[in-house]
């Protein structure tokens, strides 16, 4: 008993209901500038090691996926792991923050490794793969000739996971779990690809793709969103009738009443980025909702446990989680400035803590940026660095950086 509540996965009696381990800082703060440039002077060293592979074995390139805190060299992924993508996308935010031809360089070595699995349709993170790392191409590139090969991939992968589509359920499919046609919440992040790649395309075919990520994200409005704001993660559909069969086990404490930290962050930048490409109101009353709960739930500053509903002073922290959420309230930010909380500041102030010393790998040996982040504490209790951190870290440490600048 004692090592389950040790390790996060018990509930405190008296605490559950109203509580969330959540760590602040006692004076929080928004991010400095000088916060900032420290950020992305470490990650130039960090990203700039890891693009080293002459000492990994072949075959192919072996991409960053993350470090447990006690590892100095990272675990790393092939071209088909859902977060190769991940890696590429900060070389582009570096090459972004510094115009330095050898981020450039980088970039697109990484990136023209991942293309090809834009036409892979075994998995339905090629948003992630493919949309993240290809999209920031597309965009920063100087050269035409390689943004036109971006903007390629990106609608290959469009099509590929538009392949996944089930018409009964009206959403694309995630997995089978439980042995049962499964969604889940990781997938808002996947769906609006599809919404660009069909207005890239245009006509009859673009207009397909663009009516399936839209109705993907509204499934997942109309299912996964709870009445309080938060999520479940995985939800399973009879893929028949397009009934919904009910939760199952995934990353939370509780499939059926608790909400996964990272998997509500999620939601609120799914929502939020479904609704920028596409204007519907419903959308951003998602992504409002999601919002609203996070911030209850999580104070200024303060990063969560894994699991929201977990109250444990020894439960693994998530500060991807509180990385992920801050760019999704930027994005808001901008979306709708009018809103009921003020992101931009709460967003600062959640910067101001991953930025600072306690939170990045500045005094620790790890190969990554972010530290106390998790990847899935019910397999994997322990904290550690991991790239999917450190590239939302890092996009909206840039655009808070440019945001001052100007």
């Amino acid at each position: 008993m004692l090592a389950l509540l040790a390790a996060g996965f018990l509930l405190p009696p008296a605490a559950a209901a109203t509580e969330t381990s959540v760590v602040c800082p006692v004076d929080p703060l928004p991010v400095t500038s000088a916060q900032t440039d420290a950020l992305f002077a470490l990650a130039a060293g960090r990203l700039y090691a890891a693009s080293d592979i002459s000492g990994l074995k072949p075959p192919g390139v072996k991409f960053p996926f993350g470090a447990t805190a006690r590892q100095t060299q990272y675990m790393r992924s092939d071209v088909y792991g859902w977060t190769a993508g991940f890696y590429p996308a900060e070389l582009w935010l570096m090459y972004e923050r510094t115009a330095d031809p050898a981020w450039l360089a980088l970039a697109r070595t990484w990136t023209r490794s991942l293309l090809p699995v834009a036409k892979w349709t075994g998995s339905h993170d090629l948003g992630f793969m493919i949309g993240l790392p290809a999209g920031l191409g597309m965009r920063l590139d100087p050269d035409p000739a390689q943004r036109i090969t971006y903007r390629r991939a990106i609608i290959d992968a469009a099509k590929s996971l538009s392949s996944r589509w089930n018409n009964k359920v009206k959403a694309i499919k995630s997995g089978e779990y439980d042995g049962k046609w499964g969604l889940i919440i990781d997938s808002a992040m996947n769906a609006p690809m599809l919404i660009e790649a069909g207005d890239m395309i245009g006509g009859t075919e673009g207009a397909l793709l663009r009516t399936r990520g839209q109705q993907h994200l509204l499934t997942l409005a109309k299912y996964f969103v709870r009445s309080d704001g938060s999520t479940f993660h995985r939800l399973t559909f009879n893929p028949r009738t397009g009934a919904l069969t009910g939760p199952v086990y995934g990353q939370g404490y509780n499939m059926a009443t608790s909400t996964w930290a990272r998997g509500q962050a999620w939601a609120m930048y799914g929502f939020a980025k479904g609704y920028a490409v596409t204007g519907n109101p419903a959308l951003l009353a998602a992504a409002n909702r999601t919002n609203a709960f996070w911030n209850q739930q999580v104070d200024p500053g303060c990063v969560p446990a894994w699991d929201l509903a977990v109250s444990s002073a020894f439960a693994p922290r998530d500060s991807s989680a509180a990385a992920i959420a801050a760019a999704a309230m930027l994005l808001l930010a901008d979306l709708d400035p009018g809103g009921s909380s003020d992101n931009r500041q709460l967003a600062l102030t959640t910067l101001g803590t991953l930025t600072s010393s306690e939170w990045t790998s500045v005094n620790t040996q790890s190969p990554g940026l972010l530290i106390k982040q998790t990847w899935n504490v019910p397999i994997l209790k322990y904290e550690g660095s991991y790239v999917w951190g450190d590239a939302y870290l890092l996009e909206s440490a840039l655009k808070v950086s440019e945001t001052t600048k100007r």
